[in-house]
């Protein structure tokens, strides 16, 4: 488990914050929340080669796909739990045909949404600060020192507790900045614009 989070946490470095620091040390506070479109600007060239940037597109549809199917497993197991019948199989008629009726409401329901509110930076900045950070950073580190509780003389104790302040703070601060945000981009919305809101 140590050596999965250590992995996990040592691959969130190295891919995620490089590209944030990288992409504010090119673009400064002129950067778009999505790094792509600051990489392929409306006027002029692309600032990467074509490779690169398909590379980037592909990843990211890979990984909105893994995103999109871990976190919808739990409206899938709801939306299951009423309409299936655990006497029969799960790929009986009778389970098979609702939970693939109802999947296929849930994704067209999600992705009407996702094209009737196109401020997506806005909200992902906000679900990340509000519920991401606490999920990845906070409770992980919360739950191991109720569960083993180390000494709190301990160097994993006091490291636990320094991640668990330190992210509180960005949390806190990442709420306060995304929502302003948000607020600040509200007269901008309008619904099913083509025009995506950084």
């Amino acid at each position: 488990m140590v050596k999965g989070l250590l992995m996990c946490y040592t691959v969130a470095l190295l891919t995620f914050y490089s590209a944030a620091v990288s992409g504010y040390w090119v673009f400064g506070n002129n950067s778009n929340s999505n790094i792509l479109k600051s990489l392929m600007p409306d006027e002029g060239p692309s600032l990467a080669p074509t490779i690169v940037l398909g590379l980037a597109v592909v990843f990211v549809l890979l990984q909105l796909l893994a995103i999109g199917l871990v976190y919808s497993l739990v409206a899938y197991e709801i939306m299951e739990k009423q309409s299936a019948d655990v006497k029969q199989g799960m790929f009986s008629k009778r389970n098979l045909i609702p939970r693939l009726i109802l999947r296929s409401l849930y994704v067209i329901f999600c992705g009407f949404m996702a094209a009737m509110l196109p401020f997506f930076g806005d909200i992902s900045g906000v679900v990340g600060a509000i519920g991401f950070i606490p999920l990845d950073f906070i409770l992980p580190m919360l739950l191991y020192n109720m569960t083993y509780k180390p000494s709190r003389s301990t160097l994993t104790y006091g490291i636990n507790l320094s991640i668990i302040i330190v992210f509180t703070g960005v949390g806190i601060m990442g709420s306060f900045s995304s929502i302003r945000k948000l607020v600040l981009d509200a007269n901008k919305f309008k619904l099913f614009s083509s025009d995506v809101v950084d």
